[in-house]
């Protein structure tokens, strides 16, 4: 059967509305109003922590397509519940209108269900760029030529 991970938009939307659900405690804190802290009370949706492995395979991952700084830890740990659920043998869709979290989900071949955004139509990485000289670099700041570096999304 399969298990749908729900993001915290999912719940906002009020669009949890899948059979089998799991969501993570991070998500449930971010419940502060009581509308939708009335519609999360309602729903059949089991509240799992995260492994500590899968979080830090999940930084390494969001580290390699660059979607680290775009991913608050609660995102980190709602993929790797899912990395959690497949590791126990389930077959797992998060649902979410993340586009980082589509995209980390996406690299490792994981499922994703979008709720009223369109989903993300191919991998893709974040890279940085200096904004003077155009070279890749690491940092903020350019060692070469010390422009400022933005970070631009180049597709994988």
């Amino acid at each position: 059967m399969t298990v749908y991970v729900i993001d915290t938009s999912t719940i906002f939307m009020r669009k949890a509305c899948y059979k089998n659900m799991v969501t993570i405690p991070e998500v449930v804190d971010e419940i502060k109003d009581e509308d939708s802290q009335l519609y999360f009370s309602l729903l059949d949706l089991k509240v799992e922590e995260a492994s500590v492995e899968n979080v830090k395979k999940v930084l390494d991952l969001a580290t390699n397509t660059g979607d680290i700084h775009r991913l608050s830890d609660t995102d980190i740990k709602l993929v790797a519940k899912a990395l959690d659920l497949i590791d126990r043998g389930e077959d797992v869709v998060i649902v979410t209108d993340d586009y980082s979290i589509q995209n980390v989900a996406i690299s490792i071949g994981l499922k994703v269900d979008n709720i009223v955004q369109p989903k993300i139509s191919r991998h893709f990485r974040w890279i940085k760029i200096c904004r003077g000289c155009g070279r890749k670099v690491e940092g903020d700041v350019c060692p070469v030529c010390g422009s400022e570096a933005v970070v631009k999304r180049v597709k994988s």
